[in-house]
């Protein structure tokens, strides 16, 4: 049995990007639920230029996730299929994924 192992994925945004971003939002988070619940996915949510200021909305530059798969090849397929990547919200050439060991983590 092949072990699986724990990446980081970092996917900045194409500068301009966030209104095509938010016009497949629903779509990228609806396709994530069956790998977050089979275990694929288990980290995700948006980088932000500052912390959320109230009453304003979020400043998204991109997104961050983790998954826990056997190879880095496997996690860019998943990437890959995914809305924000199909409609070019990431930066392909930006995208960075590495091996990761939580040593603490929590749930919401």
């Amino acid at each position: 049995m092949a072990t699986k192992h724990e990446w980081m994925v970092i996917l900045p945004d194409k500068a301009g990007a966030l209104a095509n971003r938010m016009k497949v939002r629903q779509e990228h988070l609806a396709a994530l639920k069956p790998a977050t619940d089979s275990g694929f996915w288990v980290l995700g949510g948006a980088m932000l230029d500052e912390p959320i200021k109230e009453g304003q909305g979020p400043k998204i530059n991109g997104s961050v996730m983790m998954a826990l798969a056997e190879t880095k090849e496997e996690v860019m397929e998943k990437i890959r299929q995914d809305a924000y990547f199909k409609t070019g919200v990431w930066d392909e050439s930006k995208i960075q994924i590495f091996p990761f060991k939580s040593a603490i983590r929590s749930a919401l």
